[in-house]
């Protein structure tokens, strides 16, 4: 006789969420393609520093030269515990959910396991939302805040490719700045303290527009070239529009997705006014710490992107679902992207 399954249980539900198709984020997946995992609640990580050191020349009958390493540190982070959660009461499995027939005849426990299945994907969305953020913030500002409920604490990569400009050379002076060459330039830097080559450019949507009407972007780029809207739907994440390709500075992007920050207010990933280049060759990483939970009187640690739990509490009855999660985006190479604000 088959042995009933329990989808409340926790490894059901892992598998299930393991399984579950994820949000596009644009940020994360772009460019913290690479996934570590730790044991503990910690993760070490090299920080890298690049160096240019040549080889030495050496006599034949003196040998070799001591060389030193160096170009790296190893940091210890603690990835922040992201944990929504979900209740389901009596009520919430008793009545017809939206879009299901009136004249339905499904059970507690059938629509108890739909219910289930909406609040693991919304919880999903905010954790990839949370995510996004944690990322956009490791790049734009070269730091993570971490608030909360007992936190408040700065995670700092220690970034120096930035600058802000000011005066005439603001983007918005359209007679005396000069955007493409401001682009090469952060190129230049970038190749330089960074050793690679950027090749995204990320733009707020009222940079795009400064960038796309100024003067000498349109004497050098023919903009019929720039093919402005030209954009695969399917493989670009909400918020993206490719806006055309610079030779030596790299493909363009716009990036104007939001997030409804813990004030209440609507804000943007990508800062206002702000533009960024970035390497896809450079070496970031999304880092994920163990979770462990207690299950049946027992401690149980999982080394996992996500790991589902359920409890119940009586008084008044209800049972909640909740999702855990310890992120941490970490660009390793520190000196392989620019950010300047430009408006």
């Amino acid at each position: 006789m088959a042995n009933n399954i329990d989808i409340f249980e926790p490894r059901t539900m892992l598998k299930f969420v393991e399984r579950m198709s994820k949000p596009n984020t644009f940020l994360r997946d772009t460019f913290f393609k690479n996934r570590e995992y730790s044991t503990t609640d910690k993760v070490d990580v090299d920080i890298k520093k690049g160096s240019r050191k040549i080889a030495p020349f050496v006599h034949e009958k003196i040998g070799g030269k001591l060389v030193e390493n160096s170009g790296y540190k190893t940091e210890t982070f603690t990835p922040p515990l992201v944990a929504p959660d979900k209740i389901t009461t009596a009520a919430d499995i008793q009545k017809r959910s939206m879009g299901e027939n009136i004249y339905s005849a499904k059970t507690p426990a059938e629509r108890a396991a739909e219910k289930l299945v909406t609040d693991l994907k919304e919880l999903e969305e905010m954790i990839t939302r949370r995510e996004e953020l944690m990322c956009a913030q490791a790049i734009f500002e070269g730091k993570i805040t971490i608030e909360g409920v007992g936190l408040d604490y700065v995670i700092d990569f220690n970034h120096t490719n930035k600058e802000t400009l000011s005066g005439t050379k603001l983007w918005s002076d359209i007679t005396n700045s000069d955007p493409i060459g401001d682009l090469k330039r952060y190129q230049r830097t970038v190749q330089q303290n960074g050793h690679v080559t950027a090749d995204t450019v990320i733009m707020s949507a009222d940079v795009v527009d400064k960038f796309i009407n100024h003067p000498k972007v349109k004497d050098i780029l023919n903009l019929r070239n720039l093919k402005v809207g030209e954009v695969n739907i399917e493989v670009l994440p909400n918020g993206v529009t490719y806006i055309g390709q610079i030779p030596g500075v790299g493909r363009i992007y716009e990036y104007n997705e939001f997030y409804l920050a813990e004030d209440g207010e609507m804000k943007p990933m990508v800062p206002s006014g702000t533009v960024t280049l970035l390497s896809t060759a450079a070496e970031f990483s999304m880092a994920y710490a163990a979770i462990t939970i207690i299950k049946d009187s027992d401690f149980v640690t999982y080394e996992s992107e996500r790991v589902p739990d359920t409890w119940t509490e009586k008084r008044p009855n209800r049972q909640f679902v909740a999702l855990s999660s310890k992120p941490l985006p970490i660009p390793k190479e520190v000196d392989s992207w620019f950010v300047a604000k430009v408006l």
